[in-house]
C-alpha cells in the first residue's frame, strides 16, 4: 500500500484531465493524475477543437503541435450534403472557402478552429503535461473509492500491475467521461435527456477520388441505406461515420460485416479496399448536473455536461471549465485568495455549459425538423426516393434546409460571445451586447473575454491575448493612463496578486492604433482595464478615476476584501512577459 499527498488529483486522463495537468503543471502546482485505461484514446471520437480552445492551449505553447496533429486547413473548407461520395451532391455550407467567412474569422482571433481528432490530440497534451516536474500522470491506475473530509479527500486506486496505495489531495478535478464514477460517488445528478443511440465506425480507406474536389470536413449522408455523418480525420485515409439506430435493434446488430455494408453504401462504391478500426456504440446526451462542484471536488467535461456533438462543443467546453477552475484553485493555494473563491466555479461555468448543451441539442433538433435528421436515427420513407434523377424534388426539399444549419457548424458568438456574470465581476454599467450564435460583437465589457487586436511588443507582431499571464492579472492603460499604474504601484497592499501593467496605443510599449484600441475595448486615452488570468475582462474605466476603485476591483475578483489575506507579496511588472506561439 503507497500513500501520497498531492494538491490537486485529477480523475481522467481524457482531453480536459490532461489540459488540467497541463495547466495546473504550468503553475507549477503539485497535481496526480489517474486514468484507468492503460494508454490515451485510441477512437477518434470528438475532433473539434475551437478558436478559443486553440487560444488557450497557443497560451499553454502547444498550438503549433495540435496543428501539427489537425486535418489541413485546405481540407477544412466547408460542410457537404450528398446521397453518397459518388452519388448526388445536395447542397454545402462554406465556411472558409468563402472568402468573406475567412477573412472575418482571421479578424476575431489569432488561432483559427481546427479539427484535431482525440486519438491524436491527447498525445500532444499529454506530452506537454509530463514536460512538467510537478505533473504525476498515472495511466492503468483506477480510482477504486473516494472519501471527502472537511480538510481533503482520500482517493483508493489499484494499478494495472496489481500495486494499490491511497492519495490524499486538497482538491479534485473529476473530469472521467459521460459515466462518471466520481460524480456517482459523491451523489451528483444530472438533469436533462437522452437523445438516441448511435455507432461511430472508425476507418480507413484511400477516398480521395471523391473528395478531391470536395475539400469538406464533414459529409452529410442521405440514402435509403444510411444517414448520418462521415467526419474527415487527415483528408483522405482516415474517417469516422456516425449514425442513429432504432430502439428495436442493439448495439450487437452491428457487426463488422454489416458496418462494411453501410459504409459501401455511405461512399457509393463497393470496390474501395475498407479496413474497420474500431465500432465505437455511444449514446447522445443533453445532460448537466445540478451542481458543478461538491465541497472539495470538482466536475469538468462530460463528467459535468454530456454534450450531443452536434456543433463540436464537448471538449471545448470541457476546457474551458478547467481553464476558469485552475488560475482559481492557483490563487487559493498560493494564498492570495479565499477558499469561497472556488465556489464561483459553478455560479460562472454552469450557465455557459447549461447554454452549450441547449444549443447542441436545438442543432439536432433543427436538422431532424428540417429532414436532414443529423445524427439522430432517420426511418423516413422520403430517402428511399432521395438518389438518381427520380430523386431530384426530394433532394431539392431537403436542400432547402441547409442554409439555416449554418450556426451548427459556424459560430462565433458562441466561440466568443459568453461572458460571466458573478460576485468576481465590477459591472459598468455597460448593456452586455446580443449573444448570436453565428456572429460575434467583439467588447472588452466587464465579464467578457478581453477581444483580440494585433499589436507589436518587444519588436514581434503578436496579439494582445498573448500578453495575458495564467498566473497574473493583466492591466491594460492608455496612453495617458499613468494614473492608474501608480495607484497600483501606491497601494502597497501584500494581498494583492502580481499585476502585468502594459501601456497600449501608438508609441507606448505595446504599439497598435490607439484609436481602433480605445474604440474595441470602450476606452479613452486615460482609461484602463483589468483581465483576469484567464482572459476575462474582471473590470474597466473608460477614463480617469480614483485609484481606489481599481484596487478594490482587484480583491473583488479574488473573492476578498481588501488586506484581508497576508498574500505572497504585491508584484508588479510594468513590462510582463509573455509566451507565445510563434
Amino acid at each position: 500500500m503507497i500513500s501520497s499527498f498531492t494538491d490537486v488529483a485529477i480523475i481522467g486522463g481524457g482531453p480536459v484531465g490532461l489540459t488540467s495537468a497541463a495547466l495546473l503543471g504550468r503553475l507549477g502546482i503539485d497535481c496526480t493524475l489517474f486514468e484507468q485505461h492503460e494508454t490515451t484514446a485510441f477512437h477518434p471520437k470528438g475532433h473539434v477543437v475551437n478558436t478559443r480552445t486553440m487560444e488557450i492551449f497557443r497560451m499553454m505553447g502547444m498550438s503549433d503541435g495540435v496543428d501539427r496533429e489537425a486535418l489541413p486547413l485546405e481540407r477544412h473548407a466547408g460542410i457537404g450534403f450528398v446521397t453518397s461520395l459518388a452519388g448526388d451532391e445536395i447542397g454545402a455550407i462554406e465556411t472558409r472557402s468563402n472568402p468573406e467567412w475567412a477573412r472575418i474569422e482571421r479578424s476575431q482571433s489569432p488561432m483559427l478552429k481546427r479539427s484535431c481528432p482525440q486519438d491524436r490530440l491527447e498525445p500532444v497534451i499529454r506530452e506537454h503535461a509530463e514536460g512538467f516536474e510537478s505533473a504525476s500522470l498515472n495511466f492503468g491506475c483506477k480510482v477504486t473509492r473516494i472519501g471527502q473530509t472537511a480538510e481533503g479527500v482520500l482517493l483508493d486506486w489499484e494499478a494495472a500491475d496489481g500495486t494499490t496505495g491511497t492519495t490524499q489531495a486538497k482538491y479534485v478535478i473529476a473530469a472521467d467521461g459521460t459515466r462518471s464514477e466520481a460524480r456517482d460517488a459523491v451523489g451528483v445528478a444530472l438533469s436533462g435527456e437522452s437523445m438516441g443511440q448511435q455507432i461511430g465506425i472508425y476507418f480507413h480507406a484511400d477516398l480521395w477520388d471523391f473528395v478531391k474536389d470536395r475539400p469538406y470536413l464533414l459529409m452529410w449522408i442521405y440514402n435509403a441505406k444510411t444517414s448520418g455523418v462521415l467526419i474527415a480525420l487527415d483528408g483522405r485515409n482516415r474517417w469516422t461515420y456516425n449514425f442513429g439506430y432504432a430502439d428495436s435493434e442493439t448495439r450487437h446488430d452491428f457487426t463488422e460485416e454489416r458496418c462494411l455494408e453501410l459504409l459501401r453504401a455511405v461512399i457509393g462504391s463497393s470496390e474501395v479496399d475498407i479496413e474497420i478500426k474500431n465500432i465505437m456504440p455511444w449514446r447522445m446526451q443533453a445532460r448537466i448536473v445540478d451542481s458543478m462542484s461538491v465541497g472539495r471536488i470538482f466536475f469538468a467535461g462530460d463528467a459535468a455536461h454530456p454534450l450531443p456533438p452536434t456543433g463540436g462543443q464537448g471538449v471545448n467546453t470541457g476546457v474551458a471549465d478547467v481553464h476558469n477552475l485552475i488560475w482559481k484553485l492557483n490563487m487559493v493555494l498560493r494564498g492570495l485568495a479565499p477558499e469561497s473563491l472556488l465556489e464561483t466555479y459553478n455560479e460562472e461555468r454552469r450557465p455557459v455549459a447549461k447554454f452549450n448543451v441547449e444549443q447542441s441539442a436545438r442543432n439536432a433538433l433543427a436538422m431532424e425538423k428540417k429532414g436532414l435528421s443529423g445524427m439522430l436515427f432517420n426511418d423516413s420513407k422520403f430517402l428511399s426516393n432521395i438518389e438518381g434523377p427520380e430523386g431530384a424534388e426530394n433532394r431539392a426539399k431537403l436542400a432547402e434546409g441547409i442554409p439555416e444549419q449554418r450556426g451548427h457548424f459556424d459560430y462565433p458568438g458562441q466561440t466568443f460571445g459568453f461572458f460571466y456574470e458573478s460576485d468576481l465581476i465590477t459591472g459598468d454599467g455597460t448593456p452586455a451586447p446580443p449573444v448570436k450564435i453565428e456572429t460575434y460583437t467583439p467588447t472588452a465589457r466587464p465579464g467578457h473575454r478581453a477581444p483580440h487586436i494585433p499589436v507589436s511588443y518587444r519588436g514581434r507582431d503578436i496579439s494582445i491575448i498573448d500578453l495575458f499571464d495564467f498566473g497574473a492579472f493583466t492591466l491594460l492603460i492608455g496612453p495617458n493612463g499613468k494614473a492608474w499604474k501608480e495607484a497600483v504601484e501606491a497601494a502597497n497592499d501584500k494581498s494583492l496578486p502580481r499585476v502585468d501593467i502594459y501601456a497600449v496605443g501608438h508609441g507606448c510599449d505595446v504599439e497598435t492604433d490607439t484609436r481602433a484600441w480605445m474604440s474595441l475595448y470602450g476606452v479613452t486615452e486615460e482609461g484602463a482595464v483589468l483581465v483576469r488570468p484567464d482572459g476575462h475582462v474582471a473590470w474597466r474605466s473608460a477614463g480617469s478615476g480614483a485609484g481606489a476603485a481599481l484596487i478594490d476591483a482587484i480583491h473583488r475578483s479574488l473573492g476578498q476584501q481588501a488586506g484581508t489575506l497576508p498574500g505572497n507579496g504585491n508584484s508588479i511588472s510594468a513590462k510582463g512577459e509573455f509566451d507565445a506561439a510563434s
